[in-house]
This record gives C-alpha cells, structure tokens and sequence, in this order.
C-alpha cells in the first residue's frame, strides 16, 4: 500500500511539472495586447450578455439587444493604452467596422466563450468596462495587465484544462507514461500555445471535445450509459464554444457503425444498432446543452449555413483583398493540415506511422501490448482522420482549428514512440538504462526547443500565422 501510494505521488508531481511548464509558457498571455478581431468580438458579445442576460438571445426583433454587435462602440484611452467596449447610439457602432460576416441579428459565434468572459469580469472587473490592452511597449503590457486579467485568465485556465483532459483520457486508454507524454507534446505544440495566448474558443472546444471523448471511453469500458450522456452533454458545451464541436457526432456514428459492422443483419441486430443505447444518451446530452443554440442558430441562417463550419468562410474569398492573413490561409493546398501537424511538431509523425501500421498490418494490432485495447485506439484514429479529413476535403481553416482532434494525435505519437522506445530497449541490451534513456530524451528535447523556436517569435509578433513550409 505504502509503494502504491509513494508510485502515486510521483506519478501526480510529474504531471504538476508539465502543468507548470505549459503554465510559464502561456503567461505572456497576460502581458499581451489582444486586438485581434476575434478577441473583440468575443468582448463585445460578452459584453451584451453582461448587460442583457437571457434577454439576448430570446428577441430577433430588438436587435439592440440581441446576441449581435450592433450598438456597440470601440474606445481608446491615448494615455493608458487601453481599449473599451462602449454603448453606442448608432446601430452601426464602431465595433462592426472591419469585421466582415458580423452584420447579422446573431452572431455566428457560439456563446460558452462570452459567457465565461462575462462571468469572469463580474468577478475581476466589475466597475469598469469591457477592457483590453492595446499596448505595444512593455511599460504598458505590465501595467495593464491587472485590467485585461478577466479576459486572459479563461483561455488560460481552459488551456490547462485541455491538457489534463489528454492526460487522463490517454491515461484510461493506456497509463501515465503515455499520458504523461502525450500531455507534454500539446503544452509544446506551437498552435496550442499560440491559440492560449488569444482571447479565443479553441482550448475550450478542444477541452470539452476531449471530456466528451473520455466520457464516451467510460461508457464503453464499463457499460455506464449516464457516461455517454455525460458525453452528449460534454459535446454539447463543446459546440457552444465552436460549431467544430458539432464533429464529435459524425466520430462516435461513424465509430458505432464500424464497431458493428460484422454482426449479422438480423431483425434482433438492426434494432440494437438503431437503439444503442450509449449513442441515444449522447445524442440526449447533445440535444440538452446545444439544442436551443442550434435552433437559434438555424432559425437566423438557416439549414444550408451548416456547411459554413466545415469550410471556408465566404467571406475569406473577399477578405483575402485587404488581408494578407487571409489571402495565404484562403489559398493553401488541401494537403496543407497534413504537413503542418507534424511541421509544428516533428514528434506528430509517430501518429502517422501508428495509424497506417495499424490500418495495413494485422500483426502489428494483434501485439499482447493492445489486448482489450484496439477498440478504443480505433475510436481515437477515427476521431483524427475524421477531423483532418474534413478539413483537408475542405480547406481554408486556419491551424487551430486542429485543435480537438490534437488529444488523439499525440496520444497516438505517444504510444507509437513508446513501443520503439520498448523495442530499442530489448535490441539495445548490453547499454544500462540511464543511456537508453538519453538516447530518447535528447531528440525529444531538440523537438521541443525546434516548437518553442517556431512558437516564441509569432507569439511576441502577434502572428497567428503557421506558414505552409513549401
């Protein structure tokens, strides 16, 4: 017991000392200017849940209070270098100028990120307005960063939550050594740190994604049906906080039907594939958390707005004119999300290798290292090939919307480098175990300093850009 406990302790100090490296490297968040579009709108529509509560989503006529930017102005302080959110007059305020796809009743952003961002300024910020900082010279980033703390401490926090859910997800998968790794791969992948220096979605979706994937595992393992609703909630939240949520549904039905596609078609079986009971508690949970967003939503777009989620927007094909941004994110091949994963973060390539030695060799998934394993690892490898698939049949996403299906890869990274680590152990006899380990560490090592040399200088530039290597 004393051993198990003593194993135990070690197990939660390794994880703390991941945590806190991705901490240190997502705390220039706090100093950082955020005048990115994204980061406004979010603000602004905060902002109206702030002053409207429920009010705002539940009239499509009063468009003054509506989930919208309308009636809302940008303010600069010259002295403190603070920008405001302000009421405005006028229906067109300055907050909507240059935002392109914004002049509607609804906004096409989901509401979970403005609702904490409201809740987290009640509590940090109350008396003063939406505020944030617009300093360029660290003078001014450190002496702002108290009054733009309510925005940044949410992607911040859901930013550590992501990287605890990858853990434990690939902990109940596999064990701590690979959830351990796995976790250090995404607090080092440049995207990740990138995406937690923004007042943005993308660590919120990719923590809800990957809570409703755990959910799901539970359900499966132990025959626990209110784990997959919990799921179905977890995926609801998730497509709350991104419409990229809404993916989780085409995995766990694409999963089912490849999970009983050797089953006898019988009345008996049909019925039992129709009513499984694990995808109609997730599809309940779905149907709780984001079924009123969805209705909202569809109602404002309408049906045929759906597939704007999975593509690019169409307003880039204008926006590209005034953007360079956009321009080279509107125009990138369609391979282009397959060589950036690993062109962020070359240790990403194990994840191909696993996925293609697991599709094309029987002997490969019959290891004794997979028993009562190679359900799940197929639910993980559906999970990412659907995601990259269906923005690769789609381009024109940026980057980070890679992120929900990053638990999976680097899971998958992880485990693969795990059994070439076990198999250069076993040819590599004769050398004691401390070499064997330095053998690994230092390219893992020289990986991790080649993401911090891509991350670092876009993150201080207040790039968001990746550029395709080609």
């Amino acid at each position: 017991m004393q051993i198990n406990r003593t194993n135990k302790s070690r197990q939660l100090i390794e994880l703390l000392l991941v945590l806190a490296l991705a901490m240190l490297l997502r705390l220039p968040n706090f100093f950082l200017s955020h005048l990115n579009n994204d980061e406004l709108i979010y603000c602004g529509l905060a902002h109206k849940i702030d002053r409207y509560g429920i009010k705002a989503f539940n009239n499509l006529y009063k468009i003054k209070n509506h989930y919208n930017l309308y009636f809302l102005d940008k303010g600069f302080d010259y002295n403190s270098r603070l920008l405001g959110i302000l009421e405005s007059e006028k229906r067109e305020g300055t907050l909507l100028d240059g935002f392109l796809g914004e002049r509607e009743q609804l906004s096409h952003h989901p509401p979970l990120l403005p609702f904490f961002l409201a809740v987290s300024h009640r509590i940090f910020l109350r008396k003063l307005p939406f505020v944030l900082n617009a300093a360029q010279t660290p003078f001014f980033m450190r002496a702002n960063a108290s009054y733009q703390f309510y925005a940044c401490f949410v992607p911040f926090l859901f930013s550590l939550l992501f990287l605890i859910s990858v853990y434990v997800l690939s902990r109940i998968i596999f064990s701590h050594h690979i959830g351990l790794l796995a976790t250090l791969f995404v607090a080092f992948t440049p995207i990740t740190i990138l995406t937690s220096c923004k007042i943005w979605a993308d660590d919120m979706v990719a923590f809800f994604f990957t809570l409703a994937v755990i959910f799901y595992v539970l359900a499966k393992k132990s025959n626990k049906y209110f784990y997959a609703l919990f799921s179905g909630l977890s995926c609801g939240l998730a497509i709350l906080a991104k419409m990229s949520g809404l993916y989780l549904i085409f995995i766990i039905l694409i999963f089912h039907i490849i999970e009983n596609r050797n089953k006898k078609v019988s009345f008996r079986n049909v019925v039992s594939f129709i009513f499984d009971k694990n995808i109609l508690y997730f599809l309940a949970g779905v149907f709780i958390a984001s079924g009123w967003w969805l209705d909202l939503f569809l109602l404002n777009f309408g049906a045929g707005s759906i597939k704007y989620n999975f593509s690019i927007n169409e307003n880039w094909h204008a926006a590209k004119t005034w953007s360079d941004f956009f321009g080279v994110v509107s125009n990138r091949p369609w391979y282009s999300y397959f060589i950036l994963i690993p062109f962020q973060f070359p240790l990403y390539l194990f994840g191909y290798i696993f996925i293609i030695l697991w599709l094309i060799r029987q002997k490969f998934r019959s290891l004794p290292l997979f028993r009562d394993k190679s359900n799940f690892i197929n639910f993980v490898i559906i999970w990412v090939m659907v995601v990259v698939g269906m923005l690769t049949l789609k381009p024109g996403k940026e980057l980070r919307y890679t992120s929900v299906a990053l638990g999976g890869i680097a899971f998958l990274s992880s485990l693969c480098l795990f059994i070439v680590y076990e198999r250069v152990k076993k040819k590599l006899d004769q050398l004691n175990q401390f070499t064997i380990n330095v053998i690994f560490i230092f390219p893992i090592t020289m990986v991790l300093v080649y993401a911090l040399i891509i991350a670092i200088p876009r993150l201080f530039k207040r790039i968001d850009l990746i550029i395709f290597p080609f």
